[in-house]
This record gives structure tokens, C-alpha cells and sequence, in this order.
């Protein structure tokens, strides 16, 4: 059975590499000339135990560049959580990932392709017609726009990137998002901001980070990047498709707080599989994962804050508990969780002001 897939990221190449493996005939059209040209942050969430069943998560690991052995969390400038005791997550080589998976697949690299309908893609070498078809091209790939954010990043080269180990996390009460610190070894740092403002304001808030730390501010700017970021959850509708199936960012299967794409897009290509080599639904197949609950959680937190005026999400942040705090950003955040933010009073006013529920 040949299947064509539209898009060379992780949730494309994902399925590529697990149908290919089956015996699918599977080829790839890649837009670009490389892998891993949107701009992102690299990081991956130490894998859990669901994820340690599947080798593609544990590819993912062998990519890495660096391991994070805890996190600082700020509010507004003020240090909220701080903790160097575990190891949390990494930054990965996405393009090395992304070559891995692509060994032995073929790819058509520097082709932005169409689907045209009936099995047919036209890409750079002409038409091909295929018995399956997967967009998997990111946000440009989705049919209507999706609710997205604009993220800016830049990576800097620095003599010294101090607490290397420590990535940060920071949140301002005027920012429906927030700014990060993703070091990458001990000179060099992705530091960016993501959230629901324009690319001016994004870009005083990145070169405010920058300036805050020291061994930032000295290092050189080597790239400054953008990109829009989906953060809508997952559209339902799409996920009823057969011609074509669409999976990862196309989807809206990212996580909607953190902007998280990586983990989601593999876990999205793991459900269309199983659906495929099964004859089940995909809809279905996606439902049952742990993580497509987890996004329809993020997505409610996020209508929260965007509802909360200021002053109310510094309150809110302030008194969501540290493991919490952390399993959210994690992406790892369940119901219970959510009914615990119910129980505390501070939060409960909020929530009673807007007439949130909660779940």
C-alpha cells in the first residue's frame, strides 16, 4: 500500500518511519531543503512510562544535546520556584532526530507539495498518486486557521552560560504566555517569548530577558527567529478526516500553555498508526491517549488566564502549587489537578467571578 505524506517534522516522519517499518511503501515531501527549519526551543520532557514503549521517543533521547536537572520559574521577575534535584527533560538535536527517523524513507527535500485530491500529490517531481495520504505540514497545512500565538526566539552564543543545568520559565502578568531560557550546553542559549501579543511587544520583552542576566546580555546574538505556534487544542473535525488524515500542528495536537510540539506530534502519528494498521478510528485512537486529555487541560487553563485581567493572573500564578506548576508545564496535568486549583480560595474567587468551571 503506498502512502504519501506532506510534511518532514516529527509527526510526519513519525508515521513515516512506523508504516515504512510495517511495509507500508512511504514516501515524503519536505518543503525545505533541510529538516527542523521552524523555529523552536529543542526541548523534549524526560519520556514517561507510556512513552518508553515506543523507540521513537527514545530516539528522540539519543538526539539529545543537553539534560536539564531542574528549573528556576519567575513571576514578573521575582523567582516563584527554583530546583536542581531531578532530571526533567532535554534539549535535542531536532534535525539530527529528524534525520534518523528519515533513514531508509524516501524524502523529497525542496518540495512544498499539494494534495489535489483523489490520492494525488503534486510535488517538485510531478504527480504521484497514493492509497493513503497524510498532511502533516504544520500550521500552513491547516484548512482554516486555527488559534495561534506568535513566538520569537533567539539562540546566543555566550564565554558562559551560568546554571546551564537550570532552564527558566518566565511568567509576566501582563502576558497571556510566557519567556524562556533554554540553555544548549555551557555557551549557548535559546531564549524566546511566545504569547497573545504582537511582535513588537514580544521583541521588548526578549531583549528584557536577554539584559536581565548577565551572561546573556555578553554573549553574541547569532539568529533571531519567529514563528506562529497553534494553540487552539485539537480540531475534532479534521480528526474525523480519511482523505486526508492530518496529523501533528495541522491537527492542533500541541500543547496549548507551553507551546509544546514535539512529544505531541509523535503521539498524534502513534494514534493515526494504530488506526490505520488496525482499521480503527482515528478520532477514537486519538481519544484514548493520556496527552490528548492533558491538551484539552491546557486549553481550558489557557481560557482561564486569557479571561483573568492582570492583577488576577499574577494572583493565580502565585498560588498554583509548585508540583502543579510543574506538571502542567509538563504537559502532565490531569482532572484532578485541575479540581485541585478549584479548592484553593484565592483561585476559587476567580473562577466564581467569570463563572469558570473548571472541568
Amino acid at each position: 500500500m503506498k502512502v504519501g505524506v506532506i510534511g518532514g517534522g516529527p509527526s510526519g516522519l513519525t508515521i513515516a518511519r512506523m508504516l515504512s517499518d510495517k511495509g507500508y511503501e512511504v514516501y515524503v515531501y519536505e518543503a525545505h531543503r533541510s529538516f527542523a527549519v521552524k523555529p523552536c526551543g529543542w526541548g523534549y520532557p524526560t519520556p514517561d512510562s507510556d512513552e518508553k514503549k515506543y523507540g521513537v521517543f527514545s530516539e528522540a533521547v539519543k538526539a539529545s544535546l543537553w539534560v536539564f536537572k531542574g528549573y528556576d520559574v519567575y513571576l514578573n521577575d521575582d523567582l516563584l520556584f527554583h530546583s536542581d534535584k531531578q532530571i526533567l527533560g532535554y534539549i535535542i538535536d531536532k534535525k539530527q532526530f529528524l534525520e534518523n527517523l528519515s533513514q531508509g524513507i524516501e524524502v523529497e527535500r525542496g518540495s512544498p507539495a499539494r494534495y489535489l485530491g483523489g490520492g494525488l500529490i503534486r510535488g517538485r517531481s510531478g504527480v504521484k498518486r497514493f492509497d493513503i495520504v497524510i498532511i502533516a505540514g504544520g500550521f500552513p497545512a491547516q484548512p482554516r486557521r486555527l488559534d495561534r500565538i506568535l513566538a520569537v526566539q533567539a539562540i546566543i552564543k555566550s564565554p558562559r552560560i551560568e546554571d546551564a543545568e537550570i532552564p527558566e520559565l518566565r511568567f509576566y502578568s501582563d502576558l497571556v504566555g510566557y519567556a524562556w531560557v533554554f540553555p544548549e550546553g555551557e555557551k549557548t542559549a535559546r531564549v524566546g517569548v511566545g504569547g497573545y501579543a504582537d511582535r513588537e511587544t514580544l521583541e521588548k520583552i526578549l531583549s528584557m530577558v536577554i539584559k536581565k542576566r548577565q551572561d546573556l546580555a555578553k554573549g553574541e546574538v547569532i539568529k533571531k527567529e519567529g514563528a506562529e505556534v497553534t494553540v487552539s487544542g485539537v480540531d475534532w473535525d479534521l480528526a474525523r478526516s480519511r482523505d486526508p488524515f492530518y496529523v501533528g500542528e495541522a491537527l492542533g495536537y500541541t500543547m496549548p500553555v507551553t507551546g509544546e510540539g514535539i512529544r505531541p506530534a509523535i503521539w498524534s502519528s502513534i494514534a493515526l498508526f494504530n488506526a490505520i494498521e488496525n482499521g480503527n478510528s482515528y478520532e477514537e485512537e486519538l481519544r484514548k491517549l493520556k496527552l490528548t486529555r492533558f491538551i484539552g487541560i491546557q486549553r481550558k487553563i489557557l481560557d482561564i488566564m486569557l479571561k483573568m485581567k492582570p492583577s488576577e493572573r499574577d494572583l493565580f500564578i502565585k498560588n498554583v502549587p509548585e508540583d502543579l506548576m510543574l506538571d502542567l508545564s509538563l504537559g502532565r496535568a490531569g482532572t484532578f489537578d485541575l479540581l485541585r486549583l478549584a479548592k484553593i480560595p484565592e483561585l476559587a474567587m476567580i473562577l466564581a467571578k467569570y463563572a469558570i468551571k473548571i472541568i
